[in-house]
């Protein structure tokens, strides 16, 4: 029950065309499994509960034998992995938290197999399987935490006998634990001798539909119900029923006659003269999470919390869901002409799309999660702003201030201003304005929801 795979193989790529309404990835589940096949899964499945890791241990990935040992000799190569054998299909588990990629079939090595990239430059692999790109378990992109259910063995590839190969590389480089010699009896969702120090997965982000600057003296505030808190602005209508999920983010037209509210579950309310161009899209893995409007107000993108992103009306898809990226999506912002648009994570990285500019990201010492970003006028800058209220600036964006003091709640979302001069105003999920650089005119009253 060996592979012959070899280690160092070039990676290939699918090409992926996204259709502009729908979801960059795409997955079916198999519509059968023989009754055999499912009782043998089902019979073998271990019960540990699947959970962010608050530790930096690389779990054993299945039961087995250790049928092949990572670094022996083979007559051609050097052994990258660990097989783990056993009779009959066994349950398969993400080793460790991170991001699913999976790896066109490889009929001669590898077989059905893929990836899950983890932080520090870690990474394992888990080798024929009985799911496939076409036919997955987790889909390509899927965020997963460590003991949760990947896949099941089978025999493909270069396999001659039902077992999982598991690879642990650190930058592309071989890593072989200790104590798992050829015969070695393995216990999954065990802990190998590998620590890779990574830090618990990133604080959770959920916040309303935020602050919009809409003017040199006004902005606009969206609850996580639908209310609309308009100051010195337009107030056109808000509260909607029958929406599912909570409000998440809603954008101002560029005149401010009109606005869209955005739920978690991609629906789009549109008031005023905003035209409804599309909602509601179906295949995406994780909630919605925010919307950018285009500068003509006849179209819109919306992004999920993985990085899926859906254009709408005159808005053209550009790019997204990215692989490799730490925490959740949470923002996306729309360049000043519409050619491109910025995804922002909760670990504050930037990932830029179409004529949109990388212009920084990741910072350091921020203690709280990156919740939010705003470009400057021009689009040669933005801020981004922490739970804590921490500011970031980059490009052409100015530092004006930051991390207030007694804020009740968590700042969740910032809104540069948008006459081209530099401000900025933040809010808690409580409604608490904080303002650099541009007027402050109030906080809203008489409601429990976020903000």
């Amino acid at each position: 029950m060996t592979d012959t795979e070899f280690p160092g193989l070039p990676e290939r790529s699918d090409a992926v065309t996204a259709h502009p309404h729908r979801p960059l990835i795409r997955f079916r589940r198999a519509a059968v499994l023989t009754a055999a096949f499912a009782l043998s899964w089902a019979t073998t499945a271990l019960t540990a509960p699947a959970h962010a890791a608050p530790d930096g241990y690389l779990w054993w990935p299945a039961n087995g034998v250790v049928s092949g040992a990572c670094g022996e000799a083979r007559p051609t190569h050097t052994h990258a992995g660990v097989d783990i054998a056993r009779t009959p299909s066994t349950p398969v588990y993400a080793s460790y938290d991170g991001t699913v990629a999976w790896k066109p079939v490889d009929p001669t090595g590898y077989g059905n197999y893929l990836d899950i990239v983890h932080s520090g430059g870690w990474s394992t692999r888990y080798a024929h399987l009985a799911q496939s790109p076409s036919n997955p378990l987790v889909p390509n992109g899927a965020t997963v935490t460590r003991g949760q259910l990947i896949g099941h063995t089978a025999v493909n590839g270069s396999s001659t006998g039902l077992h999982v190969h598991f690879e642990i590389r650190r930058n592309g480089a071989m890593q072989c634990p200790a104590n798992a010699g050829t015969g070695t009896s393995i216990t999954g969702l065990t802990p190998t001798s590998i620590n890779i120090g990574a830090p618990a997965t990133p604080e959770a982000v959920a916040n309303g539909g935020g602050v919009h600057i809409t003017g040199p003296n006004s902005y606009t505030d969206f609850s996580s119900t639908g209310q609309v808190y308009a100051w010195n602005g337009g107030h056109h209508g808000g509260s909607p029923t029958g929406y599912s999920g909570r409000f998440v983010d809603g954008k101002v037209t560029s005149g401010g006659g009109g606005y869209w509210l955005l739920s978690s579950a991609g629906q789009v309310y549109a008031y005023g003269n905003a035209p409804y161009k599309g909602g509601s899209p179906t295949g995406y893995q994780q909630e919605i999470v925010a919307m950018a409007a285009m500068p003509d107000d006849q179209g819109y993108v919306m992004m999920s919390a993985g990085g899926q992103v859906y254009a709408y009306g005159s808005a053209v898809y550009r790019g997204g869901g990215p692989t490799g990226y730490t925490g959740r999506f949470v923002d996306v912002e729309m360049t000043p002409d519409g050619g491109g648009y910025w995804l922002l994570t909760s670990a504050g990285q930037i990932y830029a799309y179409g004529n949109a500019q990388y212009l920084g990201g990741s910072p350091t010492g921020f203690s709280r999660a990156i919740v939010a970003m705003s470009p400057t006028r021009d689009g040669q800058g933005y801020v981004m702003v922490s739970k804590a209220g921490q500011i970031y600036a980059y490009g052409n964006a100015r530092y004006l201030g930051g991390s207030p003091g007694g804020v009740a709640g968590e700042v969740s979302d910032v809104s540069y201003r948008t006459d081209g001069n530099h401000g900025y105003v933040m809010v808690s999920t409580t409604g608490g304005h904080y303002a650099y650089g541009t007027p402050w005119l109030g906080n809203p009253t008489g409601t429990t929801a976020i903000f």
